[in-house]
């Protein structure tokens, strides 16, 4: 690897991290919305999806004209992205900020991370094939993880209200099917394209039973500084930096990188909203994180 291959590699490496980080603080920030400014998770969602899709189709109005209304020519396509919308988009978007409503954003964004545990048992049982030795492995530290997080080791007790571990498990699953239903969509119209709509279509239909022009909360300036994070940072940043991370070091490499999302949130929430982790809840993390690494590793090999 020549010097300039070597910084180029290096460049990707922090874009990709840069956009772990900005989705991290999305959470937390939505977190200080729900706390602070008197907003609830159903009308930020709503907002979020609506305002961050239409600057992400802007972009590819811009940069791929072409393909701006083509999805919506095939009718099987047109009906993927629909489902895409409400369920991967608007469904995952929802339960995640519920959850962090719920309880806390480092929390919430630890407990969707097991995501890639469930997508790990969908494709085992797609493939007809028994998960290998490190799949196991990752599947029950996320188990133990998701175990140490709601019940700090006592099966008696409860550490984490049982609405805030339904919808964290539901963002996970919502999460799962968020990566695996637009996959053939994005590689036939372009990532930009497909999130896009997903965003606004999702956006709109959720605004249909969350009425968002009700404005709920106490709104100035810091409101509107953090609702800004949540969008611009949060959403339409994040995810351009991660898919220029993508495009600079591969998709492994990227995916891995991003897996500072829960360590960011977790940290964020101790430093900005002053949530108190105990040990428990500390390897309860760091469980759920090793099963992320654990399952990320053979594609990292891969991409190499």
């Amino acid at each position: 690897m020549t010097n300039m291959e070597r910084r180029e590699a290096m460049r990707g490496m922090s874009i990709a991290l840069i956009g772990g980080i900005f989705w991290g603080l999305a959470g937390v920030f939505g977190q200080f919305l729900f706390e602070y400014k008197g907003t609830n998770a159903r009308w930020l969602v709503s907002v979020r999806l609506v305002i961050a899709g239409i600057l992400l189709l802007s972009t590819v109005l811009v940069k791929q004209r072409n393909t701006f209304w083509k999805i919506w020519t095939d009718k099987r396509d047109a009906l993927i992205l629909v489902l895409f919308a409400i369920f991967g988009m608007a469904g995952c978007q929802l339960s995640y900020y519920t959850a962090v409503e719920l309880s806390n954003a480092g929390t919430a964004t630890v407990l969707q991370y097991t995501a890639p545990v469930l997508i790990l048992g969908y494709e085992s049982v797609r493939m007809r094939r028994c998960p290998k030795g490190f799949e196991i492995a990752a599947l029950i530290l996320a188990l133990g993880g998701t175990f140490l997080l709601a019940t700090h080791g006592n099966v008696r007790t409860m550490a984490l209200s049982g609405e805030a571990l339904a919808w964290g498990l539901l963002s996970a699953v919502m999460m799962a099917v968020y990566n695996l239903l637009p996959t053939k969509l994005m590689k036939k119209y372009g990532t930009f394209c497909v999130i896009g709509w997903g965003m606004l279509v999702g956006g709109i239909v959720l605004s249909a039973f969350t009425h968002p022009w009700h404005v709920a909360g106490h709104w100035d300036l810091e409101a509107v500084g953090a609702l800004a994070v949540v969008i611009v940072v949060g959403t339409v940043l994040s995810f351009s930096f991660y898919m220029e991370g993508v495009r600079m070091i591969g998709a492994a490499k990227a995916s891995l990188l991003a897996s500072v999302e829960p360590v960011t949130a977790t940290v964020a929430s101790a430093l900005i909203m002053h949530v108190v982790f105990a040990g428990i809840d500390v390897a309860g993390i760091l469980c759920i994180l090793a099963a992320v690494l654990l399952l990320s590793l053979p594609g990292l090999k891969k991409d190499r």
